[in-house]
């Protein structure tokens, strides 16, 4: 029971760090390039869990055949990912931007049925249909397309589908390897091909003060390495199905982040937009789908009937 209970707060813990890590991104991106950002955070993240990992794992070793797989999901799944992500949160709110990452599960479905030809179940259907909606009312179907909001947008999806390929890139190596030694050679990967990017980058070192500094770590410290540590945690105690309903409150925490500290107002159709995404991702999880609901009531009616039938 303890253990559990200690799982969920670490699950919630993990929620409420990556919800609010898009409010610190949109502060530290006054400052670092979007590329300088990601590699200093990871770079630091990297010095983290290679301690965690000599004290957790001190004799898991990558295996050479394993090399390209691992580079490739570090790259996409580190490098590519939170580049796109940190250049499409300095064009458009935090808010907007966390929703949309709130549709990689959405997206992921759609891949799977075209790519793997799993075939979707009505609750799959119900999902993909209600954030096709959601993205529409967030979006607002009116940005012009020589805007910057447009190009924020573009990268945010961009990270979106980054994010699905890394997920088909890592699958296998969950056979081999923990969560912990996954999450920390992809890290290891991603960073060392951010540097040399971030190396020509131009920063605004002159707008450097506390605040930035404190964001920067909170990014680093906190959302890099200890967030997914205690995911890490939640997830072998509360298995994905529980740990990723719990993740769909990580928009709900940006949203109301944007609201209380960049005073960030969203409009009658992007609350709209927030509940049907928030609901698709939801729904797709829920192990009874909606048919088996109306089958269950259906026989029950019929099983009525046919008593009072009977009765008579």
């Amino acid at each position: 029971m303890k253990t559990k209970i200690y799982s969920i707060i670490a699950i919630m813990l993990s929620v409420t760090m990556w919800g609010l890590s898009f409010l610190s991104i949109k502060i530290t991106l006054n400052v670092f390039g979007p590329m300088t950002l990601a590699a200093l955070r990871f770079l630091i993240a990297s010095i983290i869990l290679f301690v965690v990992m000599k004290i957790k794992e001190p004799d898991t070793k990558l295996q050479r055949e394993d090399v390209k797989c691992m580079a490739t999901a570090g790259i996409v799944g580190v490098s590519i990912y939170y580049c796109l992500e940190n250049y499409g949160i300095k064009y458009i709110s935090s808010s907007q931007a966390s929703l949309i990452t709130g549709t990689i599960p959405i997206f992921s479905l759609i891949v799977d049925s075209v790519i793997l030809k799993n075939k979707l179940s009505v609750n799959n259907i119900i999902g993909v249909l209600l954030s096709v909606f959601g993205i529409y009312f967030i979006i607002g179907g009116n940005i012009r397309l020589e805007s910057s909001e447009l190009l924020g947008y573009i990268f945010m999806f961009g990270s979106v589908f980054s994010w699905v390929f890394y997920n088909y890139a890592t699958k296998n190596l969950f056979e081999k390897y923990s969560q912990l030694a996954i999450v920390f050679y992809q890290i290891i990967f991603g960073t060392i091909v951010l540097i040399p990017f971030a190396l020509f980058e131009n920063n605004n070192w002159n707008l450097m003060n506390n605040v930035v500094v404190y964001n920067f770590l909170y990014l680093a410290l906190f959302c890099s390495a200890i967030a997914y540590v205690l995911y890490m945690y939640a997830l072998e105690n509360l298995g994905s199905t529980v740990t990723t309903l719990y993740l769909n409150f990580a928009p709900i925490v940006t949203v109301l982040g944007g609201y209380f500290i960049f005073n960030e107002v969203m409009n009658k159709n992007q609350m709209i937009g927030v509940i049907l995404i928030v609901s698709s991702v939801y729904v797709v999880n829920l192990k009874i789908s909606y048919y088996d609901i109306s089958q269950m009531i259906k026989y029950k009616t019929i099983n009525y009937k046919s008593k009072n039938f009977d009765s008579k």
